[in-house]
């Protein structure tokens, strides 16, 4: 009986113990999101933008500054001119619509702890598309 009873304390401690360090480790993720929670303005600089357009992969260069991001190289020159204003829906997250005379869309930037972004069409058809802060406009993918 005494040794039911200890066990039953052991495993009681040890779901506490368990419940208690989790919590801490959401805790210690939360102290960290402020940097993206707190964005106001998508930093002025140029990304490197990979899109998926209809089934094909393309690159783009964007500089981006006050809020108003032009595309200046792509691997598609009907693509190249695309322009836009990203507009804060809040938590790192923006909206902005491009457009040029030959291709329009509209996406969610969803801006991570490093500074990249996660591309979200609308419709989202389930594209893997990102955004990368770059040194000037490259099209190739930055070294890591």
């Amino acid at each position: 009986m005494k040794t039911s009873r200890l066990f039953s304390l052991v495993l009681c401690l040890t779901a506490v113990l368990t419940i208690h360090r989790g919590h801490g480790q959401q805790s210690k993720t939360t102290l960290q999101a402020p940097q993206v929670l707190d964005m106001k303005a998508v930093p002025d600089g140029n990304f490197r933008v990979v899109l998926q357009i209809r089934g094909r992969e393309r690159t783009l260069t964007f500089e981006s500054r006050d809020n108003v991001a032009r595309c200046s190289r792509s691997d598609d020159p009907r693509l190249e001119g695309l322009h836009g204003t990203f507009e804060l829906i809040g938590n790192g997250v923006f909206l902005i619509s491009f457009q040029n005379e030959n291709y329009r869309a509209t996406q969610y930037w969803l801006f991570r702890e490093d500074g990249s972004a996660v591309v979200k069409e609308i419709p989202d058809r389930g594209e893997k598309q990102t955004a990368i802060r770059v040194t000037g406009e490259r099209l190739d993918a930055p070294p890591k």
